[in-house]
């Protein structure tokens, strides 16, 4: 496969698993376990950006109209509450993670099979901005999962126990993706800051494998977050955990025969 055919591929499995409630960090181990792969930090940095830029610009409306009304400081608060135990455990387990073993994907993954499928039928009363701030905290306290256990998905925990905590359908999924905008732009800029100049050159196939990928995870970043917005409003999300029990079975016989 030609390095920019691999850049499209992986730009299109990081944008599909970014927002799906898949798990990306858990796919990105998988491959690295199956296939060797290892992303350099420049692809990371660039995938970053492109999912971002990808979930930024279809909620530019909502973001809008929160900046120009009185939603603001409600909306801001939890989506600060939502955000600061995903990022403390983050900080708090960086470490651990980048070299866990790949066992606990699998638990990650079977773990996530239990909790969607626990959605079915779920659907409560209140708007992202009515949630009240304790709740919000705890949205964040499950998103704050997925930081530390790969295969657990950031979009799936949040959106899940925003179910649980009396979301409407739709808002749950809307307020997964606010929230995933501050930790996102943060998981970008501290990886930018160790990027040079230099690395960028070294990646195989230059600008034009960054630019390829990068274009990928956009649009299949576009099209993931469409697609998971009418799963949950059609009261389907639960269907995920029956890919995520496949996953892990497969991940697990693949482990246990190597």
């Amino acid at each position: 496969m030609s390095e920019i055919a691999k850049a499209a591929l992986l730009g299109a499995i990081q944008g599909l698993t970014e927002f799906l409630p898949v798990s990306s960090s858990g796919h990105l181990i998988a491959a690295k376990t199956i296939a060797g792969y290892e992303a350099s930090l420049a692809f990371d940095v660039f995938l970053h950006l492109a999912t971002l830029l990808a979930v930024i610009i279809y909620f530019r409306r909502d973001l809008w109209s929160i900046a120009r009304s009185a939603d603001l400081v409600p909306v801001g608060l939890r989506i600060a509450l939502g955000t600061l135990p995903a990022v403390a455990l983050a900080l708090a387990f960086h470490s651990w993670r980048e070299r866990i073993d790949p066992w606990f994907v699998v638990l990650g993954w079977s773990i996530s099979a239990v909790y969607l499928n626990l959605t079915r039928g779920r659907d409560g009363s209140w708007r992202h901005r009515e949630l009240p701030v304790l709740r919000a905290l705890l949205v964040g306290g499950t998103q704050g999962l997925a930081a530390i256990l790969p295969g657990l998905s950031r979009s799936g925990c949040s959106i899940a126990s925003g179910l649980w905590l009396g979301l409407r359908r739709g808002e749950a999924a809307r307020f997964s993706f606010l929230l995933s905008i501050p930790i996102m732009a943060g998981a970008g800029i501290m990886e930018g800051k160790k990027l040079v100049g230099a690395e960028i050159a070294g990646v195989p196939g230059g600008w034009s494998a960054l630019t390829v990928a990068f274009a990928a995870a956009f649009l299949t970043g576009m099209a993931a977050i469409f697609l998971l917005l009418r799963v949950v409003a059609g009261n389907r999300f639960h269907r995920f955990g029956w890919y995520n029990l496949g996953a892990a079975s497969a991940f697990a016989l693949y482990l246990a025969l190597h």
